[in-house]
C-alpha cells in the first residue's frame, strides 16, 4: 500500500512537468462463490488518474454477477455495477 501511495505522490509532483499528459494507476480483486445451484462472481476495482489539467481523480467499482441454475437446466443471471469516487 505504502508503495502506491508513493508512486501516486511522485505522479502528483511531477504532473505540471509533463505539460498535457495524463496517467491512470488501477488496482482489482476477483471473488468468486459457488454451491449447488448458484454462482456468484464479485470484481472490484479503483483507479487514479493524473491530468495535468484536471489534477488527480479517483474512482473505485464493484461488479457482481449471480447466476442460477434450474433443476431443468436453465440458467438465469444477473449483473449490477456500481461506481463512485475513490
Amino acid at each position: 500500500m505504502q508503495r502506491k501511495c508513493r508512486r501516486m505522490v511522485a505522479l502528483a509532483l511531477l504532473a505540471p512537468w509533463l505539460g498535457g499528459c495524463v496517467g491512470t494507476a488501477g488496482v482489482s480483486t476477483w471473488q468468486y462463490q459457488s454451491g449447488p445451484g448458484y454462482e456468484t462472481e464479485r470484481v472490484s476495482g479503483g483507479s487514479v488518474q493524473a491530468d495535468t489539467e484536471q489534477g488527480l481523480s479517483s474512482e473505485a467499482c464493484t461488479s457482481v454477477v449471480r447466476r442460477q441454475v434450474e433443476a431443468r437446466g436453465s440458467v438465469s443471471s444477473q449483473e449490477t455495477t456500481s461506481c463512485g469516487p475513490n
